[in-house]
C-alpha cells in the first residue's frame, strides 16, 4: 500500500499478489481499490496485481474542479506504473475504468501487454448522459436513498435482483459512504468521452467483456468497440449485469486469466 504525488495530488495504490506477470485493475467510477475484493484470489494467485484510487476515488484526493479528466487519470495510472517500478503490464478497466483503459492505450501503448474492456463505452450517447443526469436529479430529491433506487435496475441484472435482494441494503450502505460531489465530476469526465475517431489506431491485443443484461452500458457499445479495435474480441456473459465485480465476479476473473494466458 502506498501514496505517490502526482501534480501536487496525492493518490491511492497498492501491489498485491504471488505470480510474476504484472495486471493493473482500473476502478469503476464509485469502486475504490477494496471493490475488486471478490476477484482478488484469483487474480493474485497468478498476478502482481496493481489497484489504484484514480483523482476523485476512493483514498486519492478528491479536488474541486469542474471533471476528472480521463485523459489525467490515464496520466495516473503510468505514474503508478513507475511508482512500484512496472515497465509494461495487462490492464483490464471496468465501466469507468474501461473508458481510461482506452485513454490509457492511447497515450501509454508501450506499457500495455494486453486490453481487457469490461462493461465500458466507446462513446457518452445520449442515453449515458441522460442515465448520470437523472442520477445527479435524484440525489437532489431524495438523497441517497433516491439515487440508490433509481440507479438499481441500471447496475443488476435481472436475475440478480431477485437470488438477492437482502444484499441490497448492504450496497447501498456502501453507496452512501462516497463522496457524491466527486462523482458528479468523474461523470462529468464521462460525458466528455468519445473514443470512436481514434480507436481504431489502438493495435494492442483486446478482449471486451459484456454482460447480456447490462442497460448502463449496454451491448451495441461493446459491439461498437468490439468493430473499431483492430482484431478485438467480445464475450459475451448470460443474464449478466453490470457490475461484473458483484455478481459475475467468477466469470470476469476467469476471462481475464483465460485472456491474459494465451
Amino acid at each position: 500500500m502506498a501514496t505517490f504525488q502526482f501534480h501536487g495530488h496525492s493518490i491511492h495504490a497498492e501491489v498485491t499478489g504471488h505470480g510474476q506477470d504484472p495486471l493493473v485493475l482500473f476502478n469503476g467510477i464509485t469502486m475504490s481499490t477494496v471493490s475488486w475484493a471478490l476477484l482478488m484470489p484469483s487474480l493474485e494467485a497468478r498476478y502482481r496485481v496493481l489497484r489504484l484510487d484514480f483523482l476523485g476515488q476512493g483514498q486519492s484526493d478528491q479536488p474541486s474542479m469542474p471533471a476528472y479528466d480521463l485523459g489525467q487519470q490515464a496520466d495516473i495510472a503510468a505514474a503508478a506504473l513507475d511508482h512500484f517500478g512496472i515497465t509494461d503490464t495487462h490492464v483490464a478497466g471496468l465501466s469507468y475504468g474501461g473508458m481510461v483503459a482506452q485513454q490509457f492505450a492511447r497515450r501509454h501503448r508501450q506499457r500495455i501487454r494486453k486490453l481487457l474492456l469490461a462493461s465500458t463505452l466507446a462513446w457518452a450517447d445520449q442515453a449515458s448522459q441522460f442515465a448520470c443526469s437523472s442520477w445527479i436529479a435524484a440525489n437532489q430529491a431524495g438523497g441517497v436513498d433516491l439515487r440508490y433506487q433509481v440507479s438499481i435496475p441500471w447496475l443488476f441484472s435481472s436475475h440478480f435482483l431477485a437470488a438477492n435482494r437482502p444484499m441490497l441494503d448492504d450496497l447501498k450502505a456502501l453507496a452512501a459512504l462516497v463522496n457524491w460531489e466527486a462523482v458528479i465530476r468523474l461523470m462529468a469526465g464521462v460525458n466528455q468521452h468519445d473514443a470512436r475517431s481514434w480507436l481504431a489506431n489502438l493495435e494492442v491485443p483486446t478482449h471486451i467483456l459484456v454482460g447480456d443484461e447490462d442497460r448502463l452500458t449496454p451491448l451495441y457499445q461493446s459491439r461498437l468497440l468490439a468493430s473499431l479495435i483492430p482484431d478485438a474480441t467480445l464475450e459475451i456473459l448470460p443474464g449478466a449485469g453490470h457490475v461484473l465485480h458483484i455478481e459475475a465476479a467468477e466469470a470476469f476473473s476467469r476471462a481475464i486469466i483465460a485472456f491474459c494466458h494465451t
